[in-house]
């Protein structure tokens, strides 16, 4: 842990740390209080899966938006512009629930308008980072940054149910709405250097084609990030889809499932830990072939393995899907220009959620026609053979650490 230490102590990234463990528990509280609030306005499913659609799908198609701006303006001020607009938004969520004035379509319409909101979080948090710590230290920043992320999920869904069981969806999302003004607080804290702050503004669609051109000119990058999109859609959609019904079924209900996703959580924070410390030479080798256990859990589903067998699974899945997070977004940092990360970044995430709603939405019919095994044994052998084929792309498996570059360029040079 003294890798997390001696980040901890960059004042800068210590602020950016914790405005996003504050944020990250407020981000897994919402959802309990969302659903149970839309659930006592209609009591129907259908408006529930709306308002995290409308979430979703607001943040997907503004992600490009977000990251032109992250690129263009201080960083750090964009993320206290998205989170004062996310504190804004909860706050009136709640007053109109609080209240009792709340009606379905306001609901939905804030949730879209939080989306968007975050859109422009997540583009301008990963340009941050590199301003915040010496490059030495960036693995283990953002070993740092998914511990937050993974520790604040069961944390914040927890509180989130004894929030809505005690005082009520829309108290809850109040406290959630604090969550945001508070990160924005510390944001505000960060100090950065004149030269970090500014960066050159031009034509909005040029800056967007700038981005398209970093993004695809690293095969490694959209090769990777075209994986991971199929992957949502043909493996771990199925799996979310799929695994509560299979645990009612056959897995002793809800108890059974809560086993399988503790696991996926255990799995994601231990990813982080790892993080702050292994840093591979080969990581997108590393990152490929540790990704291949995320097979083990839907073969595991498919099989109906114990409950405890499958979150041993999700486990395994979990660690690789966070550990894989920390070297790809250490690898971005380092291999892009700063002021066409937060572009490059933007673009990754929309190419690999794009198929995540669709994912979503089929899994049940193709299961239908085709049957829930065989659909979950398709996941499986998906991550498998594409992983094979992933490692053939000369790209990938050349690409190096630039740690690892440089040890060998000293040691060359030292034996000229």
């Amino acid at each position: 842990m003294m890798s997390a230490m001696e980040v901890l102590r960059q004042r800068n990234f210590r602020y950016l740390f914790t405005a996003r463990t504050i944020s990250f528990f407020g981000t897994n509280l919402a959802p309990i209080a969302v659903a149970f609030a839309v659930l006592g306005l209609t009591n129907s499913a259908t408006d529930v899966g709306l308002s995290f659609a409308a979430w979703t799908l607001a943040q997907i198609s503004t992600l490009l938006v977000g990251g032109v701006v992250a690129d263009r303006l201080p960083r750090r001020l964009v993320m206290i512009g998205s989170d004062t607009a996310n504190m804004c938004i909860r706050y009136a969520m709640g007053v109109l629930l609080v209240s009792g004035h709340a009606r379905v379509w306001e609901l939905i319409v804030l949730q879209a308008a939080g989306g968007a909101a975050v859109a422009f979080h997540s583009p301008a948090t990963t340009g941050l980072v590199p301003e915040t710590v010496p490059d030495r230290l960036l693995q283990q920043a953002n070993g740092c940054m998914a511990i937050a992320r993974y520790a604040a999920f069961p944390v914040g869904a927890a509180v989130g149910g004894t929030l809505v069981a005690t005082i009520g969806p829309g108290y809850a999302l109040l406290v959630d709405g604090a969550t945001y003004g508070t990160s924005a607080l510390l944001l505000a804290r960060i100090r950065l250097p004149e030269r970090a702050k500014r960066t050159t503004a031009t034509n909005f669609v040029r800056e967007l084609r700038e981005g398209w051109q970093a993004f695809t000119e690293r095969t490694w990058i959209w090769v990777l990030t075209t994986w991971i999109a199929f992957y949502f859609l043909i493996t771990y959609a199925p799996f979310f889809v799929l695994g509560p019904y299979i645990a009612k079924q056959s897995l002793g209900g809800a108890a059974g499932w809560t086993i399988v996703v503790t696991g996926e959580a255990i799995g994601s924070l231990a990813g982080g830990i790892v993080g702050l410390r292994f840093s591979p030479r080969r990581p997108m080798v590393t990152t490929a072939a540790v990704f291949t256990v995320s097979a083990l859990q839907c073969a595991l589903l498919a099989a109906r393995a114990p409950a405890l067998v499958i979150g041993a699974g999700a486990l395994l899945a979990g660690f690789a899907f966070s550990y894989g997070s920390v070297v790809w977004d250490t690898s971005l940092q380092r291999e892009i220009p700063r002021e066409k990360l937060s572009r490059v970044t933007a673009y990754s995430w929309l190419g690999a959620m794009a198929f995540l709603p669709a994912g979503y939405a089929v899994a049940g019919p193709v299961a239908d026609v085709i049957g829930m095994s065989t659909l979950l044994w398709i996941g499986a052998a998906w991550i498998i053979v594409t992983t094979a084929a992933i490692l053939c792309v000369p790209d990938v498996r050349a690409f190096r650490s630039r740690d690892t570059l440089q040890a060998t360029e000293s040691v060359a040079l030292s034996s000229a």
